[in-house]
């Protein structure tokens, strides 16, 4: 079922409608069209998926967008 989320990219609410089990790095790239992160191993192995949430460095390929609403 596909849900609105609100997150927050590079200091603006951005608003996107994905499902629960989309990865950020598939909602950043896909949907908000914001190519920085890069698809490597989509493992959590390589590191070049890395965005900041809150200031601290995570792995978009693993990280849920429904886990960094809001």
């Amino acid at each position: 079922m596909t849900e609105r989320y609100l997150i927050n990219v590079n200091g603006e609410q951005r608003e996107v409608e994905a499902e629960s089990w989309h990865s950020l790095l598939d909602v950043l790239r896909e949907k908000l069209r914001l190519t920085g992160s890069k698809i490597g191993c989509n493992e959590a192995e390589c590191g070049s998926c890395t965005v900041l949430l809150g200031g601290l460095p995570i792995l978009s390929c693993i990280t849920l967008v429904g886990d960094v609403r809001d």
